[in-house]
């Protein structure tokens, strides 16, 4: 019996011991089930933050809206750049639709105005790219055969080298041009079949007397808007301070100039009246003399008619101007009513297109030529155009030179045919 009681009480000792060892390991898992064991990564509430954490965040999110509203700045900058770049340029090629449509008329009216050329056509500007104008080219037809470049063509620059516009704010209308060639106000009438030109005055002698002459001009369009009238005046003022424009004096009428056009559009006649010079407001109002021109144009050829009255028997007669398919000039013959005068010039180009030489016909011989060389790109020429006259012997040969530039000349040895200095 005792050894029975021994057993078992062994058996419950170790059932205790096994017990307490199952109540350990369930605490010890549940230890690890709530993560007491578990690895997990950092986190800001398993730590005490002090100060200096709160400042160094406080500084990465002040720089990091810094860095954002700097790219919202620069994006709304950016936008409004480009806003302000379409809105100039919309205003640049607004402001050159303007010029393209309004400049043709008036600088074809300025120059009919400034000069007795015959200008037979009238070109077109364009607009190049959408800052720039294209040069304005009319046709001429020279009446005289002495100048060098293209005297066929007159060109305004209104590119590499424009002249200077503006614009009447109210009107829209170009109210000032300036260039070398031209200066020059214009007043524009609300129908808009007339503009006068105002030109820039100087000081001349009016019977020893100083005065102020200032160029007013009057323009008239027809219904397409054609030149049909030009009347040149000049208004007289008094002078102040030895430069200034002072009271005015009266206005004189210098000259009328009538033009007519052919049912093809095309000028058919223009007529030149100039009146006497008058000294003074008392003086009479007469005309001294009229020129009138006829046209006619078959092809590349125009053959144009003077009338001079009172009549001149040496230029009153039929002009001949030859063009070529590129609308260059080729030749000029002229042929008076008595046929005592009947002269042809034939015109050479040089390689930039300009005029190379003038050889002069008469009556189907060459008497003389005249020569141009340009030194336009050399810095240290001393003349940029000089003209050269050739004389011709009845052999066809040069043998006098004459630099008209420089004044001096030169001969040809008729033995050696070598040229002596220039003297």
């Amino acid at each position: 019996m005792d050894g029975r009681f021994l057993l078992s009480f062994s058996l419950f000792m170790v059932a205790i011991l096994l017990g307490f060892s199952d109540l350990a390991v369930a605490q010890q898992d549940t230890a690890y089930t709530n993560g007491r064991y578990l690895y997990r990564p950092y986190s800001s509430a398993d730590s005490i933050i002090d100060s200096d954490s709160l400042l160094l965040r406080a500084k990465i999110d002040s720089l990091e809206m810094v860095r954002m509203q700097f790219i919202r700045d620069s994006i709304e900058a950016r936008e409004i750049f480009i806003r302000d770049s379409i809105a100039r340029r919309e205003h640049i090629l607004d402001s050159l639709k303007i010029l393209k449509d309004q400049l043709p008329q008036l600088l074809e009216a300025a120059l009919k105005t400034f000069t007795d050329n015959f200008i037979v056509s009238s070109g077109k500007i364009h607009i190049i790219g959408d800052s720039m104008l294209s040069n304005y080219v009319s046709k001429v037809l020279p009446l005289t055969t002495d100048q060098p470049f293209t005297p066929w063509q007159h060109t305004v620059n209104l590119s590499d080298k424009p002249a200077k516009l503006t614009l009447n704010a109210k009107t829209n209308k170009i109210a000032t041009i300036q260039s070398p060639g031209m200066a020059c106000s214009f007043e524009h009438n609300p129908r808009g079949n007339m503009v006068k030109i105002t030109g820039k005055g100087i000081i001349a002698s009016n019977a020893s007397v100083k005065v102020y002459k200032t160029p007013i001009d009057s323009v008239f369009f027809d219904t397409k808007g054609r030149v049909i009238k030009v009347k040149r005046s000049v208004l007289f003022s008094t002078v102040v301070n030895s430069i200034q424009q002072g009271a005015p004096l009266f206005t004189h009428l210098s000259q009328v100039k009538q033009y007519e056009y052919s049912a093809d559009n095309e000028l058919a006649k223009f007529e030149i009246v100039n009146f006497c010079d008058r000294k003074s407001s008392g003086d009479p109002k007469k005309v001294c003399f009229m020129v009138t021109y006829s046209l006619i144009r078959q092809g590349n050829i125009y053959i144009m008619t003077r009338r001079n009255d009172p009549a001149n028997e040496f230029s009153d007669g039929t002009f001949t101007y030859e063009f070529d398919n590129q609308s260059t000039l080729k030749s000029i013959a002229f042929l008076n009513f008595q046929k005592t005068e009947d002269r042809k010039t034939f015109i050479e180009l040089n390689e930039d297109g300009n005029v190379g030489s003038y050889v002069y016909q008469n009556k189907g011989i060459v008497k003389n030529t005249l020569l141009f060389n340009y030194s336009l790109n050399d810095p240290k020429a001393k003349y940029k155009i000089e003209n050269i006259s050739c004389t011709f012997d009845e052999d066809g040969v040069s043998y006098y030179q004459v630099n008209n530039t420089t004044g001096k000349s030169r001969v040809r040895d008729r033995l050696t045919m070598e040229w002596s200095p220039w003297r």
